[in-house]
């Protein structure tokens, strides 16, 4: 399915723990978000069908211990979150909602309310911390260029990324009548 070097359980987790150290690294809401969220928890993701295990402590300073869980992958009603590349990359671009990406069963997030609601605010920090921080946007492109992109059209762009298109109603106006002059009458 997925057939390039970047995209390994290894990359990934090389992408997650940089993830980790940058939020470390920031401190503030978002560090806390993630510290009340993750703290003395196992999870298993899987994107694009690459299954890891986090592991975060209890500990001060918080560790994360992210592990392939290729040698026994679990069924989807097992893993905590799931998802494909093009969707992410959709929720980091704006172009979907966390929200909307679980309706619609793009996003597969399974945990007790209080987990699930940690999870929501914790995307949403993440998410909006992005637009800001220029270490969280590296590391977005870097997955965006290095991670298998499937070969289909892209997806449409969010509306900050869309050119404006002026003028439309003239172009529709034939050519032979735009060049009749109207003078004022007198």
């Amino acid at each position: 399915m997925i057939d390039t070097l970047n995209c390994s359980p290894q990359q990934l987790a090389i992408w997650l723990s940089r993830l980790v150290e940058i939020l470390r690294s920031q401190g503030g809401l978002t560090w806390h978000s993630f510290v009340q969220t993750v703290a003395g928890k196992t999870a298993i993701i899987e994107i694009d069908g690459i299954q890891l295990r986090l592991n975060a402590n209890h500990s001060e300073p918080i560790q994360v211990d992210i592990t392939d869980n290729s040698d026994n992958l679990e069924s989807v009603e097992a893993l905590n979150f799931g998802s494909q590349a093009e969707t992410l990359r959709d929720l980091i671009g704006g172009r979907l909602t966390l929200d909307q990406g679980v309706a619609i069963g793009k996003i597969h997030l399974r945990g007790s309310l209080s987990e699930l609601l940690g999870i929501h605010k914790l995307t949403m920090d993440i998410v909006a911390e992005s637009a800001i921080n220029p270490q969280l946007q590296r590391l977005w492109k870097e997955f965006d260029d290095l991670w298998f992109r499937p070969s289909f059209p892209p997806p449409v762009l969010s509306l900050e990324e869309q050119a404006a298109q002026h003028g439309e109603l003239i172009r529709k106006v034939p050519h032979d009548v735009l060049q009749i002059s109207v003078e004022p009458e007198n």
